[in-house]
């Protein structure tokens, strides 16, 4: 005959083994039973375990920790679960998924997953699905994953609910529905799990699947934020900058970039970097930020590589490194960040950090120019108004200079005056150059205003 285990974690970091008997000397009455069944839940449920937008991720989540009815004595983990014991069979599971006293053997957790999921276990149903979601142990089949997390949600289990929200947000394994996904959400967030709370502030401030209301997402961020929950900490803090749905509080903001970047949230690290440069909401400190920019962008945040190389390339708050600063701007350039495409081709224009090549730099350019990114338009402009790594162009040039001046860029309004007022490729128009010159003006260029003094103009 089995007996039931559960497992008291004491100060000091140990666990206790005490059957429900031995509990009830501790606790009396419907307390005793409450707080067993809480633990047994969080034994077999990861839910508080989750950090990011959905599921678990093999090997972050505590291992050595498992319970279900047995008398160590009389027979195993693996029998029990031979025998058909499903609370078995997901532990085994989780074991192999962990590498938890068994080599790990991510198609061997499948197996046992399955086995118990097949007997209606939510939480391995979901255990599941995650293999099939992420690909591990099998093939990848975001159908299956759906189709296994729709069961488990169907039994009310949270993380599962939250989990088939997102794959309706995104429309992966199943069409994309918003209105479930929000469903969906609100189903898992009226049970306290942090990343549905999370997931459906998002919605409501991003409008999405539900009427757009910032105040509404304030209170869901502030709820999953105030439990610890890194993402809903940045988000919350995001929102307090810009003063969306609360009182605008630059100093608050910073406060919740803190808690968030201290889990290691690279979001939260590169927000509260900007912060500490330019000194909003707290004591402007570069060193400070390059410390945060560089943990960030050691986790591979492309915003924060940018940034960092920036601080490098102009000496700010670091010793001055153009081989530093065209590293991080290459690693952010590599993973599609425009601003990083900008500079690097820049510094191959310049040939700071790097060998000069004006190929180079007009291959990166026209990348961030093609996405629209206004700066590397208005240089790719530049390279084809003087042929430099490419045929010179002047239609060319205009095309690139007036998708970027169409943004509001003055040094590509000022480059199309210039060619007006030369008449370098196109006619000379003073008229039209003049007008180009005093919207660069309008902008702050200072060649612009020269040029407006020299042809006698205010």
């Amino acid at each position: 005959m089995f007996t039931s285990l559960l497992l008291l974690l004491v100060p000091g970091g140990e666990f206790f083994a005490l059957t429900p008997a031995a509990l009830q000397s501790f606790f009396e009455g419907e307390t005793a039973e409450m707080i067993g069944h809480v633990m047994m839940e969080q034994l077999y449920d990861l839910d508080q375990l989750v950090e990011e937008r959905g599921s678990f991720t093999p090997g972050s989540i505590l291992a050595g920790v498992t319970a279900g009815e047995f008398d160590p004595e009389e027979t195993t983990l693996e029998q029990r679960a031979r025998m058909g014991d499903m609370y078995a069979q997901n532990d085994l599971g989780l074991k192999y998924n962990l590498g938890d006293g068994v080599p790990q053997d991510y198609a061997e957790a499948v197996k046992w997953y399955t086995m118990a999921a097949e007997q209606g276990l939510a939480v391995a149903q979901t255990n599941l699905a995650w293999m099939y979601e992420s690909g591990s142990g099998v093939a990848r089949d975001m159908a299956l994953a759906a189709e296994w997390y729709t069961r488990a949600a169907d039994q009310g289990h949270s993380r599962a609910q939250n989990n088939l929200g997102v794959l309706y947000e995104h429309g992966n394994g199943v069409e994309q529905d918003l209105s479930n996904a929000v469903k969906l959400y609100r189903r898992a967030a009226e049970q306290g799990n942090l990343n549905a709370q999370t997931n459906l502030a998002y919605m409501y401030e991003h409008g999405r699947g539900v009427k757009q209301n910032d105040r509404r997402a304030v209170e869901l961020y502030t709820k999953a934020a105030e439990l610890g929950h890194s993402r809903a900490q940045n988000n919350l803090g995001f929102l307090y900058e810009h003063g969306r749905g609360v009182r605008r509080s630059e100093k608050k903001a910073a406060d919740w970039y803190r808690k968030a970047a201290e889990q290691g949230n690279p979001y939260s690290q590169t927000n509260l970097a900007w912060m500490y440069e330019s000194g909003s909401g707290v004591e402007k400190d570069e060193s400070k930020a390059v410390e945060l920019y560089l943990l960030a962008a050691e986790q591979g945040h492309a915003r924060a590589q940018t940034n960092l190389a920036w601080m490098y390339q102009n000496g700010t708050g670091v010793a001055q490194n153009d081989v530093e600063a065209v590293r991080w701007y290459r690693s952010a350039a590599e993973q599609g960040d425009l601003r990083g495409q900008c500079n690097l081709g820049w510094m191959y224009e310049k040939g700071r950090g790097v060998e000069q090549s004006d190929e180079e730099a007009v291959r990166w350019y026209r990348s961030a120019a093609e996405q629209g990114h206004s700066t590397a338009q208005a240089n790719l402009g530049w390279i084809y108004m003087n042929g430099k790594g490419v045929d010179k162009d002047i239609q060319e040039a205009l095309r690139w200079l007036a998708m970027a001046a169409d943004q509001g860029n003055s040094s590509a309004m000022y480059n199309i005056g210039w060619l007006c007022e030369n008449g370098d490729g196109v006619d000379k128009d003073l008229k039209r150059a003049v007008k180009w010159y005093r919207r660069a003006v309008e902008m702050g260029d200072k060649m612009a205003m020269d040029a407006l003094e020299r042809l006698g103009e205010k």
